[in-house]
């Protein structure tokens, strides 16, 4: 999320209700939504049991002490009397189990439709390409699996089955205050048109106001998360100040939201409470009239006042419910537009699993492009022979990278294909072919957890001692054991304990693990100080022997001893050949060449010679 000036706005995931426009009919969506709860019919059915049970439990009450007033208070039963009380336990105790059951099943589906929906969103997310996620915002992805999944399970769980609940309470208290008085009832329901009228205005008031403070409130969590974050830059340039002040506007912003939320709130509920009073004054004073004449008995009156006060609190609590249900609803369609992204890289229903490969590498008219307007590769036709180094090398934006992407499979050819030992890499099963391969990148991506296991998780099977000899292989062996804890140190979220070097070290640890048949290493030395950069060469010189390597690299040096070098440009392969053989064709490859030693300062402190005279002594 982007730091803006004083006048900037921050976008948080919680304007997505505000932005979403739904497409997918609200039938469709709560067929799939509901679809997670009938893969527990049993449960299922034995919580609407308990809702059942405790909305009928909660009704009786009221007519216990109806039936205890008229009949035994006023006739002096004190049998009676005490033999109601205990009923009145019983009733309680019975409301507590059947409470409990109905909480706790909710609970446990909620769970596990939770559970259910976080798996199949993460398990497909593991399926897509590179393409899906290239455009996309990592923060939205992860809102989808989080923030969307709680706002389902919440509607399902709890808003639904409070929802039935209220709708169950209504018609039992219509139908017993009915069965008491007709005419009574009909007069305490003269209010609900007022209260209808006030829920529509007013709760769409309410909704305003509450969408308002999560807005703030999200862009009060952007601000603090780019804050922290980017803390070294924004002591770098002494913006404390001006950040602090970004930081007071949007809380500020935040606190007012609140604070108008406060304001409607506090009329909005002591006004439900005015409508509830108002129905109570009409049953107090029609039923006390009849009572007074004789027409209605003091305990019908008693429990009409009760049933009247239980009345409308499942109005409110309904009136509140359609937006959570609108919520959910957008909710549910972005969390299963993921769910039915299409896979586009996956296996082909007769693909083989692929033995010992001797890593022969063939592109046959290979073109690719992300999208229709942008061609990244143009007829690629290039042979990589197996156990030979072969570099890419060319400006920025040329197409290498992408070259290794298809080769590793991210990506399928838009035009021709791509051979492994003859075999169609589209004919393969993806994982025993990726199996035999390793790549390290220029910025290497380091999981939480010990040195130790960021190496072993490119072979989880490798023991200690084999971790450890590959390290050695490497020569990050040393630096390792310098750490506090040696192989055991924690290296934080990203790796962000160790250096740049020092992560592409374990990088190359790791890759090298698995003793790969096909190497890829992209931009391996781009990122790192001088010092490092001699360290990975002499590492590098090992891991390239008796296997195919693939070197993708900007620093030249780097790549003067492959086999064959492949210059690409605009595409295209614009040459090839050996590092002499280049230098004297005097073209693309000479001009990168003598551009980087004239300019490369780390060229220069290694002593290397201008390209005639080395050209000279090769």
């Amino acid at each position: 999320m982007g730091m803006h000036g004083a006048g900037g706005h921050f976008h948080g995931i919680d304007e997505e209700d505000e932005k979403f426009k739904r497409s997918v009919p609200d039938h469709v969506l709560a067929a799939r939504m509901f679809a997670y709860t009938l893969k527990y019919r049993k449960q299922s059915v034995l919580m609407l049991v308990a809702v059942l049970a405790t909305t009928g439990l909660n009704l009786i009450p009221p007519f216990i002490f109806s039936l205890a007033i008229d009949k035994y208070i006023q006739q002096f039963d004190a049998v009676g009397l005490t033999l109601l009380s205990f009923a009145y336990v019983a009733v309680n105790v019975l409301t507590f189990v059947s409470q409990y059951a109905q909480n706790y099943m909710i609970e446990w589906l909620g769970s596990k439709m939770e559970y259910d929906m976080r798996m199949d969103i993460f398990r497909h997310l593991q399926k897509l390409s590179l393409r899906y996620y290239a455009d996309k915002d990592v923060g939205g992805i992860v809102s989808r699996a989080t923030n969307d999944i709680d706002k389902i399970t919440e509607l399902i769980s709890t808003g639904l089955v409070g929802v039935m609940a209220d709708l169950l309470t209504l018609v039992g208290i219509i139908t017993i205050m009915f069965w008491m008085s007709t005419w009574l009832s009909i007069i305490t329901f003269t209010v609900i048109p007022m209260i209808v009228i006030f829920m529509i205005f007013w709760g769409a008031r309410v909704r305003k106001v509450y969408r308002e403070t999560r807005k703030t409130i999200a862009s009060v969590s952007a601000q603090m998360e780019e804050s922290v974050s980017g803390i070294k830059e924004i002591q770098s340039y002494s913006k404390e100040g001006d950040t602090r002040s970004q930081f007071q506007q949007v809380n500020v912003s935040n606190m007012d939201a609140n604070v108008e939320a406060g304001r409607v709130m506090s009329a909005f509920w002591p006004a439900v409470t005015l409508f509830t009073a108002i129905g109570q004054a009409l049953v107090l004073w029609y039923g006390g009239i009849a009572v007074i004449q004789g027409a209605l008995t003091v305990g019908v009156l008693f429990a009409f006042m009760s049933y009247v006060t239980r009345f409308f609190m499942p109005i409110q609590d309904i009136s509140m419910f359609w937006n959570s249900v609108q919520s959910a609803l957008a909710a549910a369609e972005r969390v299963f537009n993921v769910i039915d992204t299409q896979v586009e890289i996956e296996d082909q229903k007769d693909a083989e699993a692929i033995g010992l490969i001797l890593g022969r590498i063939a592109f046959e008219n290979v073109s690719f492009s992300y999208d229709e307007n942008h061609s990244v590769l143009k007829e690629i036709n290039l042979v990589i022979e197996p156990n030979t180094t072969v570099a890419l090398v060319g400006p920025t934006g040329v197409g290498k990278t992408t070259m290794a992407n298809l080769l590793y499979r991210f990506y399928n050819p838009t035009e021709g294909r791509i051979t492994v030992d003859n075999h169609d890499l589209k004919t393969l099963k993806i994982e025993t072919l990726r199996r035999q391969m390793s790549i390290v990148l220029q910025d290497p991506f380091l999981f939480s957890g010990t040195i130790m296991d960021n190496i072993r998780y490119s072979r989880p099977t490798a023991s200690d001692e084999e971790v450890i000899a590959v390290a050695k292989a490497i020569g990050a062996h040393d630096f390792i054991e310098k750490l506090p804890e040696g192989y055991k140190t924690d290296v934080k979220e990203r790796g962000g304990r160790l250096s740049v070097g020092q992560r592409q070290l374990v990088s190359l640890a790791r890759a090298l693990l698995v003793d790969p048949r096909i190497l890829i290493m992209d931009e391996a030395t781009s990122s790192i100080d001088a010092y490092t950069e001699l360290i990975i060469q002499k590492a590098m010189d090992k891991m390239l022997k008796n296997r195919t390597a693939i070197v993708i690299a900007h620093r030249l040096s780097t790549v003067r001893s492959a086999d064959t070098i492949i210059v690409i440009e605009q595409g295209k392969i614009a040459e090839k050949g050996t590092h002499k053989q280049l230098l004297a064709k005097g073209g693309l490859y000479e001009r990168l060449y003598e551009m980087q030693f004239k300019v490369d300062p780390i060229e220069k402190s290694k002593g290397i010679a201008a390209p005639q005279s080395e050209d000279a002594s090769n």
